[in-house]
């Protein structure tokens, strides 16, 4: 047995309906389930699955925000990531980092991240390196 490419993921959220607008509304992922508990997204080849909490609830939020917070990081790839960033700015996303990807070895970053965080301060990564792309392998 083998393991293959990344199926689904799970991300357990303290408010469903404003986690799941701001995936919806601002990042623009297609809704594949919309239930009580659970929101998945259409993301190519994954499923991404927001899922309510049990102990849900404004109070239960934890303070930590970003990288404080941070058990998953997402990243999504994008082909054009000027462009991705305009649609996000329209929606009203602003990146709060926007980095090279530097590699040790290369000469120079050839491509670049921008991080962003959702409602509950998770952190989502935008990525304009090639989807099977590999830092031990030359290209």
């Amino acid at each position: 047995m083998s393991i293959g490419a990344i199926s689904w993921n799970i991300l357990w959220t303290y408010d469903l309906p404003t986690t799941a607008a701001w995936y919806e509304n601002v990042l623009g992922l297609k809704v594949r389930i919309r239930k009580e508990s659970v929101v998945s997204f259409d993301t190519g080849h994954t499923v991404l699955n927001l899922m309510a909490r049990h102990d849900n609830g404004p109070e239960a939020n934890p303070g930590t925000t970003g990288w404080d917070r941070n058990q998953v990081l997402f990243v999504f790839h994008v082909e054009d990531m000027e462009a991705a960033l305009a649609e996000l700015a329209e929606r009203g996303a602003e990146p709060w980092h926007i980095a090279p990807i530097v590699i040790e070895g290369q000469p120079k970053p050839r491509w670049r991240v921008a991080q962003f965080m959702d409602p509950e301060g998770n952190v989502i990564e935008l990525c304009d390196e090639p989807v099977r792309w590999n830092p031990f392998i030359e290209l």
